[in-house]
């Protein structure tokens, strides 16, 4: 199955499931996980996708990153995850503080509905940070979304087959 079909049938699946979806951890569960694995990612395998990989910060001790992407045993991308109904700010996010803790590059914030993505240079950086793409999966057509996560797989390592 294309990308793009995989992604319009999940969308399809959001708005049914949507209603149902009470909380951080239920929006994790129904609409971040199965996007990461849309992306090609085993969720299922930890040497792959580490749910709530535990990250120190000096005297705040067990944070947790939502998902942690990794490769060749490091982490490479970390997804920071909110409740659906939450607004997206990447400065009000702990996303910053993880990538300042580990070696990842890549970085999702995420509602389970919007989807930014990021680089750790600009998450880093004391500018305004913008996303390199971002996309609200009810809003956007599938097709768009897929030429997007299709322009910018190098950064994301997706294992998809993406050619159409």
């Amino acid at each position: 199955m294309e990308l793009k079909d995989e992604i319009g049938q999940f969308a399809l699946r959001i708005k049914k499931m949507l209603p149902h979806v009470q909380s951080e951890d239920s929006t994790r569960n129904a609409l971040v996980m199965p996007f990461i694995q849309i992306l090609g990612y085993d969720v299922f395998n930890p040497s792959e996708v580490q749910s709530e990989a535990v990250l120190d910060f000096g005297y705040k001790k067990g944070k947790k990153v939502d998902y942690t992407i990794m490769k060749d045993g490091k982490p490479t991308i970390l997804v920071e995850c909110k409740h659906h109904n939450d607004t997206l700010d990447i400065d009000d996010s702990r996303l910053s503080n993880y990538f300042r803790k580990t070696k990842a590059k890549y970085g999702l914030l995420t509602n389970g509905l919007v989807y930014r993505f990021y680089t750790e240079k600009m998450v880093k950086s004391k500018k305004k940070v913008e996303p390199i793409f971002e996309f609200n999966i009810k809003d956007t057509k599938a097709a768009v979304i897929a030429k997007l996560i299709e322009d910018h797989s190098e950064y994301f390592n997706v294992k998809h087959n993406l050619a159409s």
